[in-house]
């Protein structure tokens, strides 16, 4: 007589061959059966599509931001704190204004997106097109540059070295009147009062 052949064991958490056919057979009925009902009801379709995308926005949002959780720190460098105004009053000194470029490049910032929060940070306003010696373009017009505040080397009110129109004691201080010279009109004249 001859024995029965033993069962071949198979490992665990490895579905046979008869359990992946029957598992494949559910999911194209299931799929099946959805495809009817979206076609009898194409509003039902819509509805579902609606959901299934809704759900992978979620997905992808979570994923990117867990990958942003786990980026590492160092891979923005670090830049150091910049005084825009006063590079904006430097460059500004005797000009139109300044273009975003311009000040980008003498505050050696990464772009001009950072030098338009630096600027908005300190209340300038920035126009669309500003004409420079350099070109034109976005930037920062002569009228909108903040003037220079005063240095801490001028003299304190406390200690004023002020002169009274009294103890004046100038042999110069004759009256003079500035009129118009009434042959040419774009010429003024410095007259004595009498």
């Amino acid at each position: 007589m001859t024995a029965a052949p033993e069962p071949v064991e198979q490992p665990a958490g490895e579905p046979s061959g008869a359990s992946r056919a029957a598992g494949g057979c559910v999911v194209a009925l299931g799929i099946g059966a959805a495809l009817g009902v979206v076609y009898a009801y194409p509003d039902v379709g819509v509805y579902t599509a609606g959901l299934v995308t809704a759900a992978g926005v979620r997905k992808a949002r979570g994923w990117v931001a867990k990958r942003r959780r786990d980026a590492p720190d160092d891979v923005e460098p670090e830049l150091e704190p910049v005084d825009i105004v006063a590079v904006l009053q430097a460059l500004g000194e005797g000009g139109n204004g300044v273009l975003l470029t311009a000040l980008r490049e003498a505050a050696e910032l990464p772009d001009t997106k950072t030098v338009r929060h630096l600027l908005d940070e300190a209340g300038i306003r920035v126009r669309a097109g500003v004409r420079t010696p350099a070109g034109n373009g976005p930037g920062v017009h002569a009228d909108d540059i903040p003037p220079p505040s005063p240095t801490t080397s001028s003299p304190s009110q406390d200690r004023c070295s002020c002169s009274s129109g009294a103890a004046n004691a100038n042999t110069n201080n004759d009256r003079v009147d500035i009129v118009q010279d009434p042959d040419n009109p774009h010429h003024w004249l410095v007259k004595e009062r009498v």
